[in-house]
């Protein structure tokens, strides 16, 4: 009797770290979900950007993320620097998004040299006339859902 009940415990015990294990993986599957959309617009931007790796641009690490309303305008402030070309790579997971960027200097003229806007992502690209602090300015519109998830990231040559 002994025997069997040691059989039947044992046989308990890798059942229930299954089901802690399945647990464990439902909640880490459901938080991945919910920033599923954040990180997909990343890729995006990413994807953005691949001409331009091809022209000779470094892909800076650090980029901007977020959730926005849609028709919401929001600014990033940045550092750029006489002599180098920067572009900026904005991007959004969401299907039906208008997409709008533009580049401003301390004086809120307008710096950039080119825009160009896909499906799911956009691009501008600036050389700054002098070392400063520039604006670049997004807004992204959608008639689907008022939150509209993005991802913004930059490189430079």
């Amino acid at each position: 009797m002994n025997f069997s009940m040691e059989r039947h415990l044992s046989m308990n015990r890798p059942w229930s770290r299954f089901h802690a294990l399945a647990a464990a993986c439902v909640l880490l599957l459901g938080a991945t979900c919910v920033l599923a959309t954040v990180d997909e617009s990343h890729d995006f931007a990413m994807e953005a950007a691949t001409p331009f790796v091809e022209q000779g641009f470094i892909v800076r690490e650090d980029y901007w993320n977020g959730e926005v309303k849609s028709g919401q305008k929001l600014m990033i402030t940045h550092q750029l620097f006489k002599g180098n070309e920067y572009a900026f790579w904005l991007g959004t997971s969401q299907e039906g998004v208008t997409l709008d960027m533009k580049i401003y200097d301390e004086k809120n003229q307008p710096v950039q040299i080119s825009a160009k806007a896909d499906k799911f992502f956009m691009s501008a690209r600036v050389n700054p006339p002098k070392t400063g602090t520039y604006k670049i300015v997004f807004e992204l519109k959608s008639k689907a859902t008022p939150g509209v998830p993005w991802a913004l990231a930059y490189g430079y040559r």
